[in-house]
């Protein structure tokens, strides 16, 4: 969402406070709910950016999925308080949860000692298997969709709603985001299951324990050439403080067959706990925080400069704004400049911008 329009004062009943984020088809408020005295996370959604045929589609879709979800309750999966409609454009008001997520904790840390990392992915697992046995699936599991909150609690967002990026409606080549975390059923188009959600928990863990991800390449189709036809290495070559019993856990959640995976979370879950040399419980990440930091990088002025005129042909003034914003998480040029290309919500402006990074 640009950056350039006013924040709004209301929605429906909850007073605007300030902004949380932003993403190409929406902004995330910290919010006020005058009725019960209490914080909120309000997610307002920009169908407007559908066209008008897609978007009521979109709006019917997004609202029965939000419905399923909101009756839903567990306590590593944010809750859904309230749902309605703002100008032709539905919102979402949910828990407000303090913390950060993985994926800033990733970018300003480094990777995870392997009994945290095990730790969040049991607690993210829990949450994924009893969605999947209400019949709910994820399907954008990864590091910034997971928060942990200020006493180490894990708890996931974005749970089971629709999605423009991940639907039919979208128009061909206009994916939201890059495809790093996707399994690769959804990458070739296919309706996939819940066993999707344990590939790109296993991306996730991956990027935890080693501070990278699983698939990266320079360019969007490149990632999704390496998820589709390469396996990434055995983690416990690459680090040799990565049990190789949880190196295995990992290669066997990223098969590319689904039919090889885990076919459960809590099998995928057991199977963790089994690989270190005792089980670690959620009880116990807040004892066994270590952060490991990879080799800093720094993001040259004139890759920032360059990055700034690229970007501003299609954010125009917000470009200057992103560029800051993405310089202090940039862990290479290549996440750096792949971080800006998802503020771009045309697919071939999209394109386009990633074709002018330099080699």
């Amino acid at each position: 969402m640009s950056g350039s329009r006013a924040q709004p004062e209301e929605i429906g009943r909850y007073r605007i406070d300030r902004t949380l984020g932003t993403g190409a088809m929406g902004v995330v408020y910290l919010a006020h709910d005058p009725m019960i005295e209490r914080p909120v996370a309000l997610k307002l959604i920009r169908a407007n950016l559908l066209s008008e045929a897609d978007r009521t589609e979109y709006v019917e879709r997004f609202m029965r999925e939000a419905r399923a979800i909101g009756r839903f309750h567990h306590p590593n999966i944010v809750s859904i308080y309230d749902l309605a409609v703002h100008e032709g454009n539905p919102f979402l008001v949910m828990e407000y949860v303090q913390g950060e997520t993985l994926f800033q904790i990733i970018h300003r840390s480094g990777r995870f000692a392997p009994p945290f990392a095990v730790a969040i992915m049991q607690k993210v697992l829990l949450a994924l298997g009893a969605a999947h046995d209400a019949g709910i699936v994820h399907r954008d599991v990864k590091p910034a969709n997971v928060m942990l909150t200020m006493d180490h609690q894990v708890k996931m967002m974005d749970f089971g709603i629709a999605r423009a990026d991940m639907s039919e409606l979208t128009q061909p080549g206009a994916m939201i985001g890059t495809p790093r975390y996707m399994c690769p059923e959804h990458i070739r188009g296919d309706a996939g299951d819940a066993r999707g959600d344990l590939f790109s928990a296993a991306v996730v863990l991956h990027e935890m324990l080693i501070g990278t991800p699983a698939f990266d390449g320079g360019s969007m189709v490149e990632t999704m050439h390496k998820v589709l036809n390469i396996d990434p290495p055995d983690l416990s070559a690459v680090d040799v403080t990565i049990p190789p019993a949880v190196a295995a856990v990992v290669i066997k959640a990223l098969s590319k067959n689904p039919d090889q995976r885990y076919q459960t979370a809590k099998a995928m879950a057991d199977a963790l706990g089994e690989a270190l040399d005792r089980g670690v419980t959620p009880d116990d990440t807040g004892t066994i925080i270590q952060y490991r930091k990879p080799p800093a990088f720094v993001v040259p002025d004139d890759l920032a400069r360059l990055a700034e005129r690229a970007l501003a042909e299609s954010l125009g003034p917000m470009a200057k704004i992103m560029v800051k914003r993405a310089i202090p998480a940039a862990k290479s040029a290549e996440m750096f400049w792949d971080s800006l290309a998802e503020h771009i919500q045309s697919g071939p402006e999209r394109q386009a911008f990633l074709r002018k990074r330099p080699d």
